[in-house]
């Protein structure tokens, strides 16, 4: 199992350094194509694979649980592999936008991925442990990407850059052949029946007084959901003004920018992997998390240089925290019937928070406002604490009665 796992992980690393690593250099794509467009239309680009996987999440989960998680994680990297292609054999704008779309659209390794995990790993603590993983597998490609091709392209077309970069999904594609199918799908007639089975036993237990209530677990992804989209809003909408940001409190070192920018990613590295020994219930996590993050975002608009160190590193806390909780919760919550769709719907409302967070951080920039995506994302990070404190309680006792009815 642990080396499925890391094969899976390694993956993702892969299709995640392609993915994540040319975005940083549109500006200096474009050029290359014969155009010329301002930067408004360059963020446009940016954001667009995010949009089209967000758009074609709900279609490729309903696929992964009809015919198999596996197919579906090949279709991502061989989706990826395709987009870079098409960008790479760009002679105009209009055909580069077509691979950034396909790669978007039938891209999406991240749901793929945690889809195909949660068919291969039926203990529920070791899933949300390794859903961390998976995560820990996109901050380190965040942090190695955008080094690495800083060097390469420097010596290299950025175009024929996609080309050698469409050569790691197709890696990836490779590795994933040589893991194991998942099992198929329940028929409607089969989870029929077990549905059945669990109330009934869900009934038994409770004329014994062994669970005090059944809460549905739609109502917890629902919940759930929300609480993703409002955690990569708060995450997302201070990075793309971060740099412009940091030179208006007199930072003007290039390198010191950067170390900062990364000082979250690399506290997420550091503690990931420690994070599950903290026992306590995913609630109270994404309550400590959420308020981390809301203090942090204040922390950034003090005048002090050692006050912004401090607030990058519980920044990186409170994401550590909020990510922990997240998947600790989902990993509880989500039928494997259906695990396709659930980690398709959670990695859309990721995409489609990062995508509003964006458009938002670029709307008040534009005025010159760049402290004001730091506040947003404290005032955000507080409604969610407000959302858990007196919303979201049924989910402790959700979990108590899951794992009860599956002993």
């Amino acid at each position: 199992m642990t080396k499925l796992i890391y094969s899976v992980l390694l993956c993702h690393f892969i299709a995640a350094f392609s993915a994540l690593g040319m975005p940083l250099f549109l500006p200096m794509v474009i050029p290359t194509l014969g155009t010329n467009i301002d930067a408004q239309w360059i963020g446009i680009l940016f954001i667009l694979p995010t949009l089209c996987t967000a758009t074609a999440s709900r279609f490729w989960g309903l696929f992964a649980d009809k015919y198999s998680k596996r197919l579906s994680l090949l279709r991502a990297q061989v989706g990826l592999t395709a987009g870079f292609v098409l960008c790479s054999l760009a002679t105009d704008l209009p055909t580069f936008v077509i691979g950034l779309i396909v790669q978007g659209t039938f891209g999406g390794t991240m749901a793929a991925s945690n889809s195909y995990l949660s068919s291969q790993i039926s203990d529920r603590k070791k899933l949300g442990q390794t859903l961390n993983k998976t995560q820990q597998s996109a901050r380190l490609a965040l942090i190695v990407a955008p080094i690495s091709l800083g060097f390469t392209l420097s010596s290299l077309n950025p175009l024929n850059a996609y080309l050698w970069l469409a050569i790691l999904p197709l890696f990836a594609f490779a590795l994933t052949l040589h893991l194991p199918k998942d099992q198929p799908v329940l028929s409607e007639r089969q989870k029929d029946s077990n549905n059945q089975s669990l109330n009934n036993d869900s009934g038994n237990a409770q004329n014994n007084g062994q669970l005090s209530k059944i809460i549905k677990p739609s109502n917890i992804m629902a919940q759930l959901y929300i609480l993703q989209f409002m955690f990569a809003f708060c995450m997302v909408v201070t990075f793309p003004y971060f740099a412009p940001f940091a030179q208006s409190k007199s930072i003007d070192s290039s390198t010191m920018i950067g170390f900062l920018y990364a000082l979250p990613h690399l506290v997420y590295l550091l503690l990931a992997s420690v994070i599950h020994k903290w026992s306590t219930t995913s609630r109270r996590i994404l309550l400590v998390g959420f308020t981390t993050l809301a203090i942090s975002n204040l922390t950034h608009l003090l005048p002090y240089m050692s006050s912004l160190i401090v607030a990058r590193l519980l920044f990186g806390i409170g994401i550590v925290l909020c990510f922990h909780g997240l998947h600790q919760s989902l990993s509880h919550h989500f039928s494997k019937a259906n695990s396709g769709r659930v980690f398709s719907r959670f990695d859309a409302m990721s995409k489609w928070g990062g995508v509003i967070a964006g458009l938002c951080a670029s709307y008040v920039s534009g005025f010159g406002y760049l402290s004001v995506p730091f506040i947003i994302s404290s005032l955000i990070s507080f409604l969610a604490v407000l959302m858990l404190t007196y919303t979201f309680k049924e989910w402790e006792q959700h979990v108590i009665d899951t794992r009860f009815a599956h002993r």
